[in-house]
């Protein structure tokens, strides 16, 4: 007789596979917007609830449920997107062309090191 606790032997030993990537995560999550292909950004459809409380079109429930729930995080203050942070800071929402242009700045040498000496 078998315990609750013993299951198939299919599920004792699942492998995990760890992969090691040549470049920072950030650059391939602005490499995967570039392939949408100008269907908008990463933001588009929470921007589109939170105006005029639509959705796009060919959603299913799941997804108007999860773009609901997300719209809860984040503020339109003018015309741009802000995420609400646990710490009362509002987080700027960017486009991907953004982001890429925010990181190239903090990372030319004109700006210098974004640590101090003693972490150098």
């Amino acid at each position: 007789m078998a315990s609750m606790m013993d299951g198939p032997k299919e599920d004792e030993a699942r492998p995990i596979i760890v992969e090691q990537k040549e470049e920072p995560t950030y650059c391939m999550t602005i490499e995967e917007d570039k392939q949408k292909n100008g269907e908008g950004e990463w933001y588009s459809d929470i921007l589109q609830y939170l105006k005029d409380w639509t959705y796009p079109k060919s959603i299913d429930k799941n997804d108007q449920l999860t773009i609901r729930r997300l719209s809860t995080n984040y503020i339109i203050c003018g015309e741009r997107l802000y995420r609400r942070s646990y710490d009362g800071i509002h987080l700027l929402c960017v486009t991907a062309k953004e982001a890429q242009q925010t990181i190239e700045e903090v990372h030319e040498p004109s700006y210098g090191p974004h640590m101090n000496a003693y972490m150098l």
